[in-house]
């Protein structure tokens, strides 16, 4: 099935929006403190310095997946339905390829590579038809309100 380059486009890019929203979450919960232990900490200590280190992880997470993210899923998925027109075997070799591209920094890029492929699988056959050009530029305020909101709960919190 020919999906035009804009439409592809534009679904990558909300994926992108996504992904950095659930990674810069999820990695921050994993990896709540920059240089120090993080494995003694409570939950509301964990949480709270998860919380805190969301705005510093997406810094310099948001500009990979958008740039990097973005253009290696492009390139999984059309090199995906060159090899085959089965949906299933598409599927399997852009898993395949986002994975060995998200593994440029190890288990850091994987995870976010993953959520990147998820949503996006997501997106292409449970939504495919909301994708429209005001979605599309809406989509990076997802993860622009949790960083203002990481950045609102320092200053709070001190």
């Amino acid at each position: 099935m020919y999906i035009p380059f804009r439409q592809l486009f534009m679904r990558k890019i909300i994926s992108a929006a996504i992904a950095t929203f659930f990674f810069s979450i999820i990695f921050a919960w994993v990896e709540p403190e920059l240089f120090g232990d993080s494995s003694m900490l409570s939950i509301g200590s964990r949480s709270h310095e998860a919380f805190r280190i969301i705005s510093v992880y997406m810094m310099y997470a948001a500009p990979a997946i958008y740039l990097y993210g973005i253009a290696t899923s492009l390139i999984s998925e059309v090199i995906a339905r060159a090899v085959t027109q089965r949906q299933w075997l598409q599927l399997t070799v852009s898993t395949i390829l986002h994975c060995g591209f998200g593994l440029i920094l190890l288990h850091i890029s994987l995870i976010a590579a993953i959520l990147f492929l998820l949503s996006d699988t997501i997106i292409s056959t449970k939504w495919k038809q909301i994708i429209n050009v005001n979605i599309t530029l809406a989509s990076p305020l997802l993860p622009l309100f949790l960083w203002l909101l990481s950045v609102a709960y320092i200053n709070i919190t001190g």
